[in-house]
């Protein structure tokens, strides 16, 4: 709560950067892992257990309540494939391109001006999920859902006002989804048969009761407004590495630099500070014992910075994912493991396409920062200052 993102490297540096160390968390023993061998001994089904791991408070602002992320076993497995089968390479693919569309039409609008990356992404990847998932309103309406789903997000680390702001929208977005399920299986209101919004209430989700229904299609929505976060970064990381550019532009290996640029920019920007699971069995780390009940926590920041498992750890080096698949245990941005079986989030492969596609549009417009870049690292999850704003060139102007 009052160091952010700086807590636990201080705790690792107090246990001389030692890869698992015994610490305490919420009244509870708990020992924090790191790297490749710590996130295999997080995903183990085994030794760990997502049930009752996160506080309420938390699980249910960011996940809601009955959510997938606090389930285990068959049930795990089982609501899972709820998303695996709604969430299908054409149906990424499909959003995907609607959002590079869609943001190909916004910078139109820039060109001249001063924008907030941040308040625009929300808003295109808030309308897209939302027209993808077969959800109907007009415009302010889905502007208004776009930033409440956004302000959920931003509440998730207890900062400030920002909590009691989420929880509020937390509330209105339960009664919003629940409403739209039951109006379906009810008959009030139609939607397209193959849309996101049919699926979960009478496709794959119909056994799931209206409320639970809500929530997971939730679980789709926020997490894509949720790119913004990334997205934001990414932005900021174009000025800061303008020689990217130019090879993010059209080209024969474009695409696979896209993807790259997104994966260095999630391995690199401080989102998710780490990931809670509570020990049922025992076992052994780096002369660290973990026994029943403890707190078993993956500090993901290292994970993906750990020199054991990255050159250069600190550096912002794309090219390291040219023609690579990630390690699913070394890079744990959203999650580790198998991401059909396992934990990993089932969103993963359309949060690196929103990325590619935000990387492909913002690499060909000239702009520059309109206030200093910096972010605050002890609030989460954090942003560049103001939202990232910036100065859009005005493309009839001699810059010469």
């Amino acid at each position: 709560m009052r160091s952010g993102y700086r807590a636990l490297p201080e705790q690792r540096s107090r246990h001389r950067g030692a890869d698992a160390f015994e610490t305490s968390l919420l009244g509870r023993r708990a020992v924090v892992v790191r790297g490749h061998n710590g996130a295999r001994l997080f995903y183990d089904p085994t030794v760990v257990e997502r049930e009752g791991a996160v506080p309420a408070p938390l699980a249910r602002l960011i996940f809601g309540r009955g959510a997938v992320h606090g389930l285990d076993g068959d049930e795990h497995a089982e609501r899972k494939a709820i998303f695996l089968e709604i969430l299908t390479e054409q149906r990424v693919d499909d959003l995907a391109d609607a959002i590079g569309h869609d943001l190909d039409r916004r910078v139109q609008r820039w060109t001249g001006r001063d924008v907030v990356v941040f308040d625009e992404l929300v808003e295109v990847y808030g309308a897209a999920v939302q027209a993808w998932a077969g959800i109907d309103a007009p415009p302010p309406t889905i502007r208004r859902n776009s930033r409440r789903l956004a302000t959920i997000v931003d509440g998730f680390g207890g900062a400030g006002a920002a909590y009691p702001r989420a929880w509020l929208a937390r509330l209105w977005a339960n009664r919003w989804a629940r409403d739209l399920i039951e109006a379906i299986r009810g008959g009030q209101l139609d939607a397209r048969p193959d849309s996101v919004l049919a699926l979960m209430a009478t496709g794959p989700g119909r056994g799931l009761s209206a409320r639970v229904a809500g929530v997971e299609l939730l679980n789709i929505l926020r997490p894509t407004v949720a790119v913004a976060w990334p997205g934001t970064f990414l932005a900021r990381h174009l000025t800061a590495f303008p020689q990217w550019r130019p090879l993010l532009q059209d080209g024969e290996r474009a695409t696979e630099r896209r993807a790259a640029f997104g994966h260095e920019v999630r391995r690199t920007c401080p989102f998710v500070p780490a990931l809670a699971g509570r020990a049922r069995g025992t076992a052994e780390i780096d002369g660290v014992r973990v026994e029943p009940g403890d707190m078993l926590v993956l500090d993901v920041p290292a994970t993906n910075h750990d020199p054991g498992e990255w050159s250069d750890p600190g550096e912002f080096l794309p090219e390291r994912f040219a023609g690579l698949m990630p390690d699913p245990y070394g890079f744990v941005p959203q999650g580790g493991g198998d991401p059909a079986t396992g934990h990993r989030c089932p969103g993963e492969p359309l949060t690196v396409r929103i990325l590619a596609e935000t990387a492909r549009v913002l690499s060909g417009l000239d702009y520059e920062p309109a206030a200093a870049p910096g972010y605050d690292d002890t609030r989460i999850p954090t942003l560049p200052a103001r939202g990232f704003p910036v100065r859009i060139a005005d493309r009839g102007a001699d810059r010469s």
